[in-house]
């Protein structure tokens, strides 16, 4: 079933995620760079998976006579009722569920990572800084050194 599907990769996908700041936090570029493969491929498998899911559900609904072409998944459940709508209400529960926490990692990665920026941002500038010559004063009282810099980081020459 097409929603047994999603939740079986939404289940991953959080797996991926919270490996995903495990790996942020050591800093291994390898380790984020194959997490981050594996985390797109799951990310398109769920749109063809939602694609599918829109379809579907417009069949359903179209075939049950329901006003709405894209019932959500609690209209379903409201309307067949019994066992196949609490079935329906719980596959909706669960992926609500590992949405939400999928959500909670991605900002708590997405602080780790702008934190990281942060940090090689101000090194960048501290590293600038220090590569530019500070302006002193002549015997005649005019400033020496204005505008030279007193290295390079990368030489141009090659």
């Amino acid at each position: 079933m097409n929603l047994e599907d999603q939740i079986k990769i939404y289940r991953s996908l959080l797996e991926v995620v919270r490996k995903e700041k495990d790996i942020l936090v050591s800093a291994n570029l390898d380790d984020l760079t194959e997490n981050n493969k594996t985390k797109e491929a799951m990310l398109l498998k769920l749109k063809g998976l939602e694609s599918s899911r829109i379809r579907y559900t417009a069949e359903v609904a179209s075939a049950e006579g329901l006003a709405s072409e894209a019932p959500r998944l609690v209209d379903l459940a409201i309307h067949f009722g019994g066992e196949v709508g609490e079935r329906l209400r719980n596959l909706h529960s669960v992926l609500e569920l590992l949405l939400k926490r999928v959500q909670e990692y991605n900002q708590q990665n997405e602080k780790l990572v702008n934190s990281a920026l942060e940090k090689i941002t101000g090194a960048m500038n501290a590293i600038r800084d220090t590569l530019t010559e500070k302006p002193t004063y002549e015997k005649k009282g005019q400033m020496a050194g204005h505008g030279t810099q007193s290295g390079q980081l990368v030489s141009r020459e090659a």
